[in-house]
C-alpha cells in the first residue's frame, strides 16, 4: 500500500510539474494541438475566440500515457519505482509520448473531425469566433480533478492573463471540462472576472433553424445517449443536446442512467488509478451497448473511454462534433 500510495504521488507530481514547466500536462514543449484547423481559415484574433484547451488534440498522447504508467505498475514489487517515474523526463517525455503515439490515427482523426465539425456548426449558425493557434493555452482541470488544489491559482491567473492580453471577451468552450474551468473555478481565483463563458452546445441550441438550414444532409439513425457528467451536472447542458441532435435527423435513446443521473465514463482518472476506469467504462458501455450499436457522448475523455470497446462490442462511438460534419459537410 505504501509504494502504491508512492506510485500515486509520483504520477501526480510529474502532471503536476509538466503544467507547471511547459504548460501542458503531457509536458509536450513542442506545439501539437493546431493541425486540426488547417484549412478552415480561422482569425487568430478576436474578441470571441473558440477555445479547445487541447482536450481533443491530447487524446492520442493520453492513450500512451496511461499505457506507459500502468506498465510501470510492476517495478511496485522490485522498488524500482523511483526510476520508472521521474517527473516526466523519461516516461512523459516529449519525444518518447510522440513516438509512441503514431499508431493512433483513428483516434487522433476523430477528434480533428469533431473539432472541425464544432467549428463548421458555429459557423452555419453566424458564429465566427477566433482560434488562438499556437498560443491557445491548457485549462488547467486535471489540476482540479485530481485535488491539486494548491497549484491551480498560479495556472489560472497566467491563463487569464494571456487571454486578457489577446482581447478576448467571450470564450466558447468545446469540451465540459475547459467550459467548467473557465465558467465556474476562474472566478473563484480572479477579482472581476469578465469573459463570458459558453459551451458551443448552447449556442447551437439557441439556432438549431440555422443549423437545420445549414445541413446538407438528414443523418437519420437511431444513437444511444451518452450524458457526460461534467456538461450535465455541473453546466446543466442536458437538454441542448437532445435538441442539436432532432435538428440533424438523429434519433436518440435514453439509457436508464441518463441526464443528472448519468453514469461515469472513468475519467478521468485513468492517469492514476487505470484499473478502476477500466471497471467504470466497461460497465458503463455495457448498459450503452445494449440498447444501441451508435454511442453518442458529447466530451472527449467519454470519448477516449468508451470508443476503446468499439472492436470487441461491434459498436461505433461518436462525438457529437463528428456528426455535426457529417451533417454539414458530407463525404
Amino acid at each position: 500500500m505504501r509504494r502504491s500510495r508512492k506510485f500515486i504521488s509520483e504520477v501526480l507530481t510529474t502532471l503536476k510539474e509538466n503544467i507547471r514547466r511547459t504548460g501542458d500536462p503531457l509536458g509536450m514543449k513542442g506545439v501539437y494541438w493546431t493541425e486540426w484547423a488547417k484549412g478552415l481559415h480561422l482569425p487568430r484574433q478576436g474578441k470571441t475566440v473558440l477555445l479547445t484547451g487541447r482536450m481533443y488534440q491530447m487524446l492520442p498522447y493520453i492513450m500512451q500515457v496511461t499505457k506507459i504508467i500502468s506498465s510501470a505498475k510492476p517495478l511496485l514489487s522490485r522498488g524500482g519505482l523511483g526510476a520508472a517515474v521521474n517527473l516526466g523526463n523519461r516516461f512523459m517525455g516529449d519525444k518518447v509520448i510522440r513516438f509512441r503515439a503514431v499508431g493512433s490515427g483513428k483516434v487522433r482523426t476523430k477528434g480533428a473531425n469533431a473539432l472541425r465539425g464544432i467549428a463548421s456548426a458555429l459557423s452555419a449558425v453566424g458564429e465566427m469566433p477566433a482560434y488562438l493557434y499556437e498560443h491557445e493555452p491548457y485549462s488547467g482541470v486535471l489540476l482540479y480533478d485530481l485535488g491539486l488544489d494548491d497549484y491551480i491559482e498560479e495556472h489560472v491567473k497566467r491563463v487569464y492573463r494571456l487571454l486578457k492580453e489577446h482581447n478576448v471577451e467571450k470564450v466558447i468552450g468545446v469540451d465540459p471540462h475547459t467550459t467548467f474551468m473557465l465558467r465556474e473555478v476562474y472566478p473563484r481565483y480572479i477579482e472581476e472576472f469578465t469573459i463570458e463563458v459558453k459551451h458551443y452546445l448552447e449556442i447551437l441550441s439557441e439556432n438549431v433553424e440555422e443549423l437545420k438550414d445549414g445541413s446538407k444532409i438528414s443523418l437519420e439513425g437511431e444513437y444511444v445517449i451518452h450524458d457526460s457528467c461534467y456538461l450535465s451536472r455541473e453546466l446543466g447542458v442536458i437538454e441542448q443536446v437532445r435538441r442539436i441532435s432532432e435538428s440533424i435527423g438523429i434519433s436518440l435513446r435514453e439509457p436508464e442512467n441518463a441526464k443528472l443521473d448519468t453514469a461515469c465514463c472513468g475519467g478521468p482518472i485513468e492517469y492514476a488509478f487505470r484499473d478502476l476506469t477500466e471497471k467504470v467504462s466497461r460497465t458503463r458501455i455495457e448498459e450503452l451497448s445494449a440498447i444501441s450499436r451508435d454511442v453518442l457522448v458529447v466530451c472527449p475523455i467519454c470519448l477516449i473511454n468508451l470508443q476503446k470497446y468499439e472492436k470487441e462490442l461491434g459498436i461505433n462511438v461518436w462525438d457529437m462534433g463528428e456528426l455535426l460534419l457529417r451533417a454539414l459537410q458530407p463525404g
